[in-house]
């Protein structure tokens, strides 16, 4: 479904500060008989839109990105189909900006997102470009009501990064997050989103360990995790060093649900988080993503011992 581009850049222009260079418009690519479309709206250093592109069919999913205003590098990824057929996948886009006779170009490279995706294709990048064909964006009405989340203004923190290329070297990189309420804001926030259900265990102990590190490169990754509906931890950062605490079970109820909100997707998105959950003598490692459209929800199954 379409909607007013009008109403979209009313948004943009008048509810925002717009940085300089802007990747708001329509993006358009092609590679022998494939066709390339990306549909941007930029608002400070976040996109968001949707990739379309024919080949073996058509496919058309939801798209969120970064844009890094010094490095002009778009690193971005699919959150979710619109449409498509087979022979088709959610891809993690890395791409730069340029311009020459004042035609604006993005191009870099695209992979698969999904394990089964990267299998079929042997994690093999691909190459991309885009070129800026007009101004004008027409986006789903899914990613339109996102620019509702955005009207929350956001605010700087600053992230230290070992650069792998100089040992001896800091860089700094700057991670934006919304400036929310603590409590309210942030429940409002979770609700708009999608828990997906990532694994359900059980256990016969009345207290579990959560554990928590970034799962990857350390790039700024931000979460706040929820107990059963309440705030435990309150955007913490994720690093290669563990954070911990200790979780009663609520027996009187069965299931126990733990729930795990991206406060931003760091530099590298998703927000990746590594949760090692220690239920008695038992240790349960999972790899969990989070992002602006879903969080991450692990079930607790708590069983009464019969004794």
């Amino acid at each position: 479904m379409k909607i007013q581009v009008k109403l979209i850049l009313s948004f943009l222009f008048f509810g925002f500060k717009v940085s300089s260079q802007n990747l708001t418009g329509t993006w358009e690519g092609a590679s022998g008989a494939e066709y390339y479309k990306l549909v941007i709206l930029q608002i400070n250093d976040s996109c968001f839109g949707f990739t379309y592109d024919t080949g073996f069919g058509h496919c058309k999913a939801n798209y969120i990105g970064t844009y890094d205003q010094s490095s002009k590098n778009l690193v971005g990824f699919n959150t979710s189909f619109i449409d498509k057929n087979i022979f088709h996948s959610l891809s993690i886009y890395d791409l730069i900006y340029s311009e020459k006779n004042s035609v604006e170009y993005l191009r870099g490279r695209i992979k698969p997102k999904t394990t089964g995706a990267k299998i079929m294709s042997m994690g093999i990048p691909q190459g991309i470009w885009y070129k800026k064909v007009s101004e004008k964006v027409d986006t789903t009405k899914l990613m339109a009501a996102k620019v509702q989340y955005y009207q929350a203004q956001t605010v700087e923190t600053k992230v230290e990064k070992k650069d792998e290329d100089k040992p001896t070297s800091k860089i700094e990189d700057t991670v934006r997050i919304p400036k929310v309420n603590p409590v309210a804001d942030l429940k409002s926030l979770k609700e708009s989103r999608t828990s997906t259900l990532i694994k359900t265990l059980e256990t016969e102990a009345d207290s579990i360990r959560l554990v928590l590190y970034d799962n990857g490169e350390i790039d700024g990754d931000t979460v706040t995790v929820f107990y059963n509906g309440a705030i435990i931890i309150n955007n913490i950062a994720l690093s290669s060093k563990p954070f911990e605490i200790t979780l009663p079970l609520n027996r009187s109820d069965s299931i126990n649900t733990i729930e795990l909100m991206a406060n931003n997707l760091g530099r590298i998105p998703p927000n990746t988080a590594l949760m090692l959950i220690l239920t008695g003598k038992e240790r349960h490692e999972l790899r969990v993503l989070s992002d602006y459209s879903t969080n991450a929800q692990i079930n607790i199954k708590y069983n009464k011992t019969n004794k």
